[in-house]
């Protein structure tokens, strides 16, 4: 099914053919969008082409980083509380 939504400039699209790219570039006066794959060959397209296309937004690589640090942060505070209610366990039984 073809895409729906405007192009968003930072965002990254999979195509049909599991190809990812990164919008870099959208011009809404002459309606071309500039985009950029991983090995860094870039495109552009028309506005109609755009909404002919099966595309379908993913996590950018940057978002899948984030994500990760903040689970890492999550954990290592879990381990914090952890090390802390032992401390706490050990001055009930004095």
């Amino acid at each position: 099914m073809p895409i729906e939504e405007e192009p968003i400039v930072g965002a990254v699209y999979e195509n049909e053919d599991g190809r990812s790219f990164e919008v870099t570039a959208f011009d809404e006066d002459d309606g071309t969008i500039k985009f950029q794959y991983p090995d860094g060959a870039v495109e552009e397209a028309d506005i109609d082409a755009w909404y002919e296309m099966e595309l379908k937004r993913i996590a950018s690589p940057e978002d899948l980083e984030d994500a990760d640090e903040d689970d890492e942060l999550e954990e290592e505070d879990d381990e914090d509380e952890d090390e802390d209610d032992e401390d706490f366990d050990d001055d009930d039984e004095e």
